[in-house]
């Protein structure tokens, strides 16, 4: 836990120290820059505390974990109980948003849109350092356990778990994966989108594009606690993530286009999601009796499925206001 605590620290000054040179190289005069620099480290220091406070709080919420009517005192002091397997990632990249976008308000004064469009690239870069930083965690980023004697036994397919008695064994390092899928998210956005389309759109791309893999990659974790029956509640909450961002462009898209091209995204998103409560059920082995790697194939291909229909609704938002496509 130390080991990750100072990593992850540094990680973190790392990203927003980057986040503040692109600020201030973006202005020219010299106390814009040093705005744009306290921009940064204002962001760093509220993202820490709101992302920590949200992260166990949404966690406490979601899972019923308080109980205020039998002792409210005793109910804070839980949550003041901080380990790794009782927190949400999504609440805590909740908080880091809030704290960037109240930095940028009370500093540059700029424009909300605007200001998380800046951050976008740097906030895929953070997901995918903590993604990474649960490989000091033990099982916490791990997925099922592979054969013994495996050739992908090895980082970074795998990930070796150490346990109480000297016992080892490896696990799929799904927590990679994520990492993976977040860093290409940031190199798209800071290479391919940055500076271009209406404000707010790389913000709201980055946060459809970063929510849509980790629907597959929390579906094959294997030491999940935040779980309802068999539904992981982290998955639950990249989907609403996904129907709160895909509403937001269909909803804001202007007229002249056709029923069927403004409002087909959104259908293909309750499809996709009705397709993947099934896929859910099939990999629990309640039905169907597929094999889960075809359960897998199956949940792959939906979610491209619907990352087609979220790059179609963008381009529609982003057209009703520029006139053209920035994708």
């Amino acid at each position: 836990m130390s080991a990750w605590l100072w990593i992850m620290s540094a990680g973190s000054a790392a990203v927003f120290a980057l986040y503040g040179l692109r600020c201030a190289k973006a202005v020219r005069f010299p106390i814009l820059r040093k705005r744009a620099w306290g921009t940064a480290l204002l962001s760093f220091l509220f993202s820490v505390v709101f992302g920590t406070v949200l992260s166990r709080v949404g966690y406490a919420l979601l899972m019923q974990e308080l109980d205020f009517e039998y002792d409210g005192i005793a109910a804070l002091g839980q949550l003041l109980e901080f380990e790794f397997d009782t927190v949400s990632f999504l609440f805590a990249a909740l908080g880091v948003i809030l704290g960037v976008l109240l930095a940028n308000r009370l500093l540059r004064k700029e424009a909300s849109a605007a200001g998380m469009d800046a951050f976008a690239p740097f906030g895929a870069l953070l997901a995918a350092l903590f993604r990474l930083g649960e490989l000091f965690l033990g099982s916490c980023g791990a997925g099922g356990n592979l054969p013994e004697g495996s050739p992908l036994a090895f980082f970074p397919f795998a990930m070796k778990i150490e346990v109480a008695g000297g016992y080892s064994y490896w696990a799929w390092a799904i927590c990679v994966l994520s990492a993976l899928f977040a860093l290409v998210w940031a190199g798209i956005a800071f290479f391919r989108l940055r500076g271009k389309g209406r404000p707010g759109l790389l913000f709201t791309l980055t946060l459809f594009f970063l929510a849509l893999p980790q629907i597959l990659c929390e579906s094959m974790r294997h030491n999940v606690s935040m779980i309802w029956l068999f539904v992981h509640v982290e998955e639950l909450l990249c989907a609403v993530v996904l129907l709160c961002v895909m509403l937001f462009w269909v909803l804001k898209t202007g007229g002249g286009l056709s029923f069927l091209r403004r409002w087909g995204p959104l259908a293909v998103l309750l499809l996709g999601a009705a397709l993947l409560v099934g896929v859910e059920f099939a990999i629990d082995g309640k039905y169907f009796g597929l094999p889960v790697p075809v359960c897998y194939l199956i949940m792959c291909a939906v979610l491209a499925a619907v990352g087609w229909a979220g790059a179609l609704a963008a381009k529609n938002w982003n057209a009703a206001e520029t006139g053209k496509e920035a994708l």
